[in-house]
């Protein structure tokens, strides 16, 4: 069809019961009297953002393919009237704005949504509220828990540097400008050296935002302050197993939101697919840190797909028009190490499970196939002053790339405990959930632990696969205990004569608040000073990481 047979509205209100409006964007094919099914991006970084009209998705190929594409912003964002505040009116707009959508003009009554991160959503929170005309959705990267999995539930561990990220990065801007309190020389010093500000304690008291804007959610949120039928309302996790409406959901093996993605799909009821790619939470080009994985962007899944618009349309077309869906499995996996997409039937997939022991005490020790029978402890040192940094995986914190990075020189800091196997006599690959058996034990009420998984070369070099942070609070001081950890998901092939390591930390900052060793963290405090946690190997705590390991045949 080409753009100049794409009709383009701007700004088009659609009025809720409760009287706010909200506009959109609305691209269509130029025909008179023309109906067709709507897809429809809900979202609150600006609908005229380009991203979203021809990188993410792009809309005019939606266009061409027969469907009204509508960019909606959300309640208080940008066009759209009323005040925001996040997740909260997502559910009961979404809802409204679906049906409004079913009856434009142009419509012919079958509505589609679509979108990432946050705008992902804003998908699930509508289809719990079961919009008749809502036929299919395709959340990517995104949560179903949003509270909790963008800053982590009361008792976890803090992901402050994210969530600091995300609102004087991406949110406060436009909402100074809507109070007419934005002073562009004040926020772009603060903005331009966000990545220095992250490690501003305490995160409750964060300067930026109490010189900035003293009054935002964002001190609801970190104080904990959210209304009980707030967080209630937000968390669908116990509502998406009602849903039969078809799913597409799309996640990416170095995304922050990859563990809340797989969560939502796992819980859902309708017909859904999974396709996970080696893409960040920034780009799905298959440039992922200092990795590049081919077809990546194009070329995509077992089929071959040009690219994720493609996916997108194929889906939609089976869902909202009736053809036939090409698509050869409903789980499409990119694996890693091997550079090739594979179709499976089911997530989680069933494989060979293996156990590899920590062994040797110190701070240079092995993964073995075997428990020693004697029992070793090493000393894991945390100085809230100089904590070990985050470095790759699904950072999503300013100054900090996602995806893979060489980290041997982390690995050798007297703060990091290393577990290294012997050279694989094969190749070694992961598929599915690696967990860690750790025992360990604390001088004082709060327990951090840090766990990462990486691929050691010939050369030495270490590079990060999938890791996890974890906090326990303890009521017994210097005691043993033993954490069962979910430490990642992946699908990653680690070559004959690579080796594979474990790492483990105390501290992960500026990602998450630090344990200041008195019982209390960054995210309230301050003042901290140097301790020591221990973690046991062999004999009656053995403590191990737990691999799944791709079955013969099955990719």
């Amino acid at each position: 069809m080409g753009e100049n047979h794409i009709k383009v509205e701007k700004n088009i209100p659609c009025q809720l019961e409760d009287g706010t409006i909200l506009r959109s964007d609305v691209y269509r094919p130029n025909v008179e009297n023309g109906v067709y099914p709507v897809l429809m991006l809900r979202l609150p970084y600006d609908k005229e953002t380009p991203r979203y009209y021809d990188e993410y998705l792009d809309v005019p190929r939606m266009v061409d393919a027969g469907y009204a594409v509508i960019l909606q912003d959300v309640r208080g964002r940008f066009a759209s009237d009323g005040d925001f505040y996040p997740f909260i009116h997502e559910g009961k707009d979404g809802y409204e704005a679906v049906e409004w959508a079913a009856r434009l003009p142009f419509s012919n009554g079958k509505v589609g949504l679509f979108g990432m991160s946050y705008h992902g959503y804003t998908q699930l929170a509508a289809a719990v509220e079961h919009p008749p005309s809502l036929k299919a959705i395709a959340p990517v990267m995104t949560m179903a828990e949003p509270w909790g999995d963008i800053l982590g539930n009361e008792g976890d561990a803090h992901a402050v540097g994210k969530f600091e990220t995300w609102v004087l990065g991406s949110i406060l801007e436009d909402q100074l400008k809507r109070e007419n309190r934005y002073d562009s020389k004040k926020f772009n010093q603060y903005y331009e050296s966000l990545e220095e500000w992250l490690y501003d304690a305490p995160a409750e008291e964060w300067t930026p935002m109490k010189d900035l804007s003293p009054d935002s959610f964002f001190f609801d949120v970190m104080r904990g302050n959210l209304a009980p039928e707030w967080k209630v309302m937000t968390n669908l996790s116990e509502r998406l197993w009602q849903l039969e409406i078809p799913a597409l959901f799309m996640g990416g093996w170095f995304d922050a939101l990859l563990m809340p993605t797989l969560a939502a799909y796992k819980a859902y009821g309708g017909p859904c697919m999974l396709w996970i790619g080696p893409w960040t939470h920034e780009e799905m080009t298959g440039h992922a840190g200092e990795r590049f994985f081919e077809n990546a962007k194009k070329d995509i899944g077992f089929n071959q797909f040009s690219d994720t618009t493609e996916i997108h349309i194929k889906f939609f077309d089976h869902w909202l028009k009736g053809k036939p869906m090409p698509i050869h499995k409903p789980v499409q996996l990119y694996l890693m190490g091997e550079n090739r997409w594979a179709a499976f039937d089911e997530w989680p997939i069933s494989g060979t499970v293996r156990e590899l022991f920590l062994d040797d005490g110190g701070r240079r020790g092995k993964l073995t196939q075997k428990p020693d029978s004697a029992g070793s402890e090493s000393q894991l040192k945390l100085d809230p002053s100089n904590p070990v940094p985050v470095r790759g995986g699904g950072t999503l914190i300013a100054g900090h790339q996602s995806g893979m990075f060489d980290v041997s020189d982390i690995q050798e800091r007297d703060d990091v405990l290393v577990f290294t196997s012997e050279p694989l006599e094969e190749d070694y690959q992961l598929l599915g959930l690696v967990k860690g058996h750790i025992w360990c034990s604390s001088p004082t009420a709060i327990f951090d632990i840090s766990l990462r998984i990486s691929d050691v070369d010939q050369s030495g070099r270490a590079y990060n696969v999938i890791d996890t942070f974890h906090r326990e609070k303890l009521g017994k001081l210097n005691e043993p205990f033993c954490l069962d950890i979910e430490i990642g998901s992946t699908a990653y092939t680690l070559k004959k004569g690579h080796c594979l390591r474990l790492d483990i930390a105390a501290s992960k900052a500026p990602l998450y608040d630090v344990n200041l060793n008195n019982g209390t963290t960054t995210k309230t405090h301050v003042k901290g000073e140097i301790g020591f946690e221990t973690i046991y190997h062999g004999g009656e705590m053995d403590s191990k990481i737990i691999v799944q390991l791709a079955a013969d045949n099955d990719a």
